[in-house]
């Protein structure tokens, strides 16, 4: 490969990027550390927003387009917000857009996406879900594919899941079940413990943990431990909420959902042992081990469409995940409830 072609690569140009932000953030953590902490908090909330595939657009063409205003205020003196000031004026309205596949009139299925994700990446579900009777509702994110705005963070996630389905509902369909992938798993879980719906959800490779992930991205940056830590008190300021409320396992102490939790083993972004731990924290989850299938591939696998359809329709019972000490999940349905 030419040189300038090789300069030109996508990874050349986030490795060079990587670089000279680890530089300039480490400099301005000793100069200047409320410019670092700004820095770094932009950087956390800024999603990488990729166009969909040729064969997303083919999907996405045979779906019906509609928009979703989404109110992404702060909650505003919120009970158990961080502490130190107010939330941040930064409030506003955006817009989701939104796909619906089937019949306005089925039991309504929505999909959640992960970080720097799109609904279309669900494509494998959709005829499975609509041969089962089911409408199916996929969305871009705040921030992601050809949804409006810029910053992005489980909060919105959160906040356009709520959206998506009030629209759906206020339009006469009933929601009966999420689909999450990554973020977009753990924001269906924290709504669903939120909302205290009792709609069944299937969450794929579910991350467990915001402040242990800030402290991945901090040490990616090279940032300090009082950078992080300031730019998490920046983010529960604004957005209301404390990220506590996420960890484990008050995420789902309120949680009346059956969920199936689905992880591959060979995952390198989320690690299994997420999936496994919100599976055993989530009253009467379910859970599945796959293997080969990594992070993303997982949602094109055809046997993963059909376990979600399967438990979503109440077709097949699936394992508990195994407790702490016993010897991994059945990688089959349990034979038994």
């Amino acid at each position: 490969m030419p040189a300038a072609a090789i300069l030109n690569s996508t990874n050349v140009r986030n490795t060079l990027a990587l670089a000279w932000s680890r530089m300039h953030l480490t400099v301005a953590s000793v100069l200047a550390p409320s410019k670092a902490v700004e820095t770094a908090a932009r950087l956390f909330a800024t999603p990488p927003r990729f166009a969909h595939t040729a064969r997303e657009q083919e999907l996405l063409a045979t779906g019906t387009r509609f928009d979703i205003e989404m109110n992404w205020a702060p909650d505003q003196g919120r009970k158990g917000a961080a502490s130190g000031g107010t939330a941040s004026s930064a409030s506003g309205v955006t817009t989701l857009a939104a796909w619906r596949f089937g019949a306005a009139n089925r039991p309504a299925i929505v999909a959640s996406h992960g970080w720097g994700g799109r609904g279309a990446q669900f494509r494998a579900f959709v005829p499975a879900l609509l041969d089962a009777g089911y409408q199916v509702i996929l969305f871009d994110h705040v921030g992601h594919g050809l949804s409006g705005g810029r910053e992005s963070s489980l909060i919105h996630f959160m906040r356009g899941i709520g959206a998506v389905v009030s629209r759906v509902e206020a339009q006469g369909a009933t929601v009966v079940a999420l689909i999450g992938h990554s973020l977009g798993a753990a924001a269906a879980g924290a709504w669903l413990n939120a909302s205290k719906r009792g709609m069944r959800t299937v969450l794929i490779a579910p991350p467990t943990s915001i402040e242990r992930h800030s402290g991945w991205f901090a040490r990616r940056l090279g940032l300090p431990e009082s950078i992080r830590r300031q730019m998490q008190q920046q983010f529960e300021r604004r957005l209301g909420h404390r990220w506590d409320e996420f960890e484990l396992p008050q995420s789902v102490r309120n949680v009346r959902a059956r969920a199936l939790v689905v992880h591959d083993a060979g995952d390198r972004e989320v690690a299994p042992a997420s999936g496994l731990s919100l599976a055993r924290a989530w009253p009467g989850a379910r859970f599945l081990r796959t293997e080969g299938l990594g992070h993303r591939a997982i949602l094109r696998d055809p046997d993963v469409v059909s376990d979600a359809v399967d438990f979503i329709a109440d077709r097949v019972v699936f394992s508990p995940p195994p407790k702490r000490g016993e010897a991994s999940a059945y990688f089959e349905p349990a034979p038994i409830a």
